[in-house]
C-alpha cells in the first residue's frame, strides 16, 4: 500500500513554521520529543519510545564457528524488520527503503564504530565464539525511527546477558542461569544518532523531525556521536541538497550535547531496572503499558478535533458529573491485572435501585457541525443531531 501524499497547504504550513522558528507540535528547532525507555522481563529486551515512535529490540545469542578471517572475535548481526502495525504503508517482510536505510545506519553506528569488545566473545579460537544478534521491530512509526531503533538497540545491548561457559580440556560447558550469574557483554562506548530534518536548501535545520517534517523536508542530517563527543557516523540524504559547513557544525555541536543527555538517561534507567531486579518485584513492560493514557495505533494518528458551542440548559446544572473508575495494577502469583476499585459499599450496591424518569418529549431538533481531523485534503463533515427538550 502506497503512503498517502501530503497536500500543499500542509507541507507549505510546515516550511513556512520551521523558516519563522515554530514547529507543529510545539517545540523549537532544536528540542527533542520526550523519550521514555523500559526494559522488559528478559535479558537484552528494550523498549523506547519517542514521541509516539515506538520501537522495541530483543537480543540473542548463540555459539557459532568464527569468521576465518576474525578467528578470535564473535559476531554482531543486526536485524530491522517492520510491519503493517507501524504504519499502513509498511509491508510485511520487504523492509523497502526506509527499512533498509535504517538498517544500514544502525550497522554504522553501533557495529561498525565497534562499540561491543568482538574479542570477549570468543570461547576457542578457530572453532567456538558467541553470536550476538539483535533484532529491531518497529511497532509505531510517528518519524524519526533511525534514532529511536539505534537508542532501543543500544539499550538492549547494554541490558543482555549471556550464559557463563568453562572449558574442560577443549569442551566447553554452557552453564544454566540458574547455575551462575549470566554474563553482560563489554560495551567500549556509547554511540547514538541524532536526525535533522533539512529545510531551505539547509540553511534552517530541526532535531527529531516527526514524520510531517521528514516529507516535507528537503533532505536529512544524521550525526552518529558517543558520550566523548567523537563522531561515529555522519549521512546527508536528500535530492539536492547543498548544506554549508557552518550549519554542519552547528548540528554537530548541538547532537553532541544531547547525546552526552541521552547516554545519562540510558545510565539511569539501566541502574534503576537493576534496583527493581534485586528487590524482585519486577513487571517489566507490563507497568509501562498499562498506565499508558492512550493507545497508539495506525487508526489513531489522525486525532478528531470537536468544535461543539456550550449549551446552558435548564435542569442540567445541579447533575453531578458522572463519576469514572479507577484502575490499578495487581499483581498475583506473576499475573499482573488491572483491578477496577468502586467507591460503592457492598450494602449500597445490594439496594433497590429507583425507577429510571420518563423520557422527555423532544421539541426540537439542533443540527451542529463536527469537523474530524484527517490527513485527506478534503474533511469530511459530519452532521450529528442533538435532541433538546
Amino acid at each position: 500500500m502506497k503512503e498517502t501524499p501530503l497536500s500543499i497547504c500542509e507541507k507549505q504550513c510546515v516550511i513556512q513554521a520551521v523558516k519563522e522558528g515554530q514547529r507543529v507540535d510545539g517545540r523549537s528547532l532544536s528540542e527533542q520529543r520526550k523519550t521514555c525507555i523500559t526494559f522488559g522481563t528478559e535479558w537484552g529486551c528494550c523498549q523506547v519510545l519517542l514521541g509516539n515512535t515506538r520501537v522495541m529490540a530483543q537480543v540473542s545469542c548463540s555459539i557459532q564457528v568464527p569468521k576465518s578471517s576474525r578467528a578470535n572475535e564473535g559476531m554482531l548481526f543486526i536485524n530491522v524488520e517492520m510491519s503493517t502495525m507501524a504504519a499502513e504503508h509498511f509491508e510485511a517482510g520487504r523492509l523497502g527503503q526506509q527499512g533498509i536505510e535504517v538498517n544500514r545506519l544502525v550497522e554504522r553506528c553501533i557495529k561498525d564504530s565497534r562499540c561491543v569488545d568482538l574479542e570477549s566473545l570468543c570461547i576457542l579460537v578457530e572453532e567456538q565464539a558467541w553470536e550476538v544478534r539483535v533484532d529491531i521491530h518497529v511497532l509505531n512509526h510517528e518519524g524519526n525511527l533511525i534514532d529511536a531503533a539505534t537508542l532501543a538497540a543500544l539499550g538492549a545491548l547494554c541490558h543482555f546477558r549471556r550464559p557463563d561457559v568453562t572449558l574442560d580440556g577443549r569442551q566447553v560447558i554452557v552453564h544454566q542461569l540458574d547455575e551462575r550469574d549470566p554474563v553482560p557483554l563489554t560495551i567500549l562506548h556509547y554511540p547514538l544518532t541524532l536526525s535533522f530534518a533539512l529545510f531551505d536548501q539547509g540553511k534552517v535545520y530541526a532535531l527529531d523531525p516527526t514524520s510531517l517534517e521528514e516529507r516535507s523536508a528537503d533532505g536529512k542530517l544524521v550525526l552518529g556521536l558517543n558520550a566523548y563527543r567523537e563522531l561515529c557516523t555522519l549521512q546527508i540524504s536528500g535530492d539536492g541538497v547543498f548544506i554549508r559547513k557552518e550549519a554542519v557544525l552547528s548540528c554537530a555541536n548541538v547532537a553532541a550535547s544531547r547525546a552526552v543527555e541521552m547516554v545519562e538517561m540510558l545510565k539511569k534507567c539501566l541502574a534503576a531496572d537493576a534496583a527493581e531486579r534485586i528487590k524482585g518485584k519486577y513487571d517489566g513492560l507490563v507497568t509501562s503499558v498499562a498506565l499508558e493514557a492512550e493507545r497508539i495505533t495506525t487508526q489513531s494518528q489522525a486525532r478528531a478535533y470537536f468544535k461543539t458551542p456550550v449549551h446552558n440548559l435548564e435542569g442540567n446544572a445541579d447533575e453531578e458529573p458522572l463519576s469514572v473508575p479507577k484502575t490499578k495494577l495487581v499483581k498475583d502469583q506473576g499475573i499482573v491485572t488491572l483491578q477496577t476499585s468502586s467507591d460503592v459499599s457492598s450494602s449500597e450496591s445490594d439496594a433497590e435501585m429507583e425507577p429510571l424518569p420518563p423520557v422527555p418529549v423532544v421539541k426540537k431538533r439542533v443540527y451542529e457541525e463536527i469537523d474530524i481531523g484527517n490527513d485527506s485534503e478534503e474533511e469530511p463533515v459530519m452532521l450529528v443531531t442533538k435532541e433538546l427538550t
